[in-house]
């Protein structure tokens, strides 16, 4: 089965949408044929150095368990800067599509990002932007190994993670057919249930960091999540690795504060670090963390944790 999805630009604005801090649990609509509905989003955690992430989506590929692919092909590619979607916002891939019940083993996300010196996926750098390549990304896209079912006349919501932070590397010495570096993805994706997800949320004082030696000021500002209970280490593909990351910002009323949205439930570690921007996912770094507590996640909640320094 093949969907098609109109547009009138090549390049167009994917609507954002911010998510409430409390989910709404999953909708259970009266439904008299054995069919549901399947919906689904991206969002992401920061890099520090980079203005714009934009990668480039064709469609996606959805597998049946009984051996049928449901092809959504866009009639136009949809570019989409990665980091505009934090902080609880999510851009939609797919939009209430039907599906018969069942099980699903994987999603496939088909993008444009070959080594073929062509700006369809890029990176911006200090106003540069740099070729962007995913390996074997137009060939194989960017798959998802994680089953769900349909139920019969249920909507199913799925936000697709991409840590950014974790995700994009920049091998030393590499070049493109411009001269200019360039920058690979490899994500390791999460397919989080939306409805059942939580969020955590709070403030960070710098004052927690005066034991460290900072960056700059505010520029490493980070926050941490590990699965479990465990001891934080930095992003370099050996456990443990962080579940998630999210850059540490300054709001309006000048209090420096964090969000991590789309958190399955359960038990996790969370710690801060002022040294964030010098993590590089393909190298063992020495990162401090301060402020290192348990923090549990509810489906449907907002846990608040603030990191603030120790009363004496």
């Amino acid at each position: 089965m093949v969907v098609e999805f109109s547009s009138h630009k090549r390049f167009f604005q994917v609507s954002l949408v911010l998510v409430s801090v409390v989910w709404l649990f999953a909708c259970k609509g009266e439904n008299s044929g054995s069919s549901g509905t399947l919906s689904l989003s991206i969002t992401d955690a920061p890099v520090d150095y980079a203005e714009q992430v934009v990668v480039q989506f064709t469609g996606a590929e959805i597998k049946s368990a009984n051996g049928e692919s449901i092809q959504v092909d866009y009639s136009n590619p949809k570019s989409i800067n990665l980091l505009a979607l934090q902080g609880g916002l999510r851009a939609a891939l797919i939009e209430q599509l039907d599906l018969d019940v069942g099980t699903y083993p994987w999603i496939r996300l088909k993008v444009n990002a070959e080594a073929d010196g062509i700006m369809d996926s890029y990176i911006r750098i200090n106003g540069a932007d740099y070729e962007l390549r995913i390996p074997s990304g137009s060939n194989n896209g960017l798959k998802l190994n994680t089953p769900f079912r349909v139920g019969d006349g249920e909507l199913v919501d799925f936000t697709i993670d991409f840590d950014l932070r974790a995700s994009v590397q920049q091998p030393r010495g590499q070049v493109g057919p411009s001269g200019d570096p360039v920058y690979y993805l490899r994500p390791t994706l999460r397919l989080i249930d939306t409805n059942e997800s939580g969020v955590i949320s709070g403030l960070v004082d710098p004052l927690v960091f005066d034991s460290l030696t900072c960056s700059a000021p505010d520029v490493g500002y980070g926050v941490y999540l590990f699965e479990g209970s465990v001891t934080p280490d930095d992003i370099d593909g050996v456990q443990p690795d962080p579940t998630r990351t999210t850059k540490v910002s300054l709001n309006a009323s000048s209090e420096y504060v964090y969000t991590l949205s789309f958190i399955m439930p359960g038990d996790y570690t969370i710690a801060a670090t002022c040294t964030a921007d010098v993590d590089e996912p393909d190298m063992n770094d020495v990162i401090e963390f301060v402020g290192v507590a348990p923090v549990t996640v509810t489906a449907g909640a907002s846990t608040p944790h603030d990191f603030i320094p120790a009363v004496p």
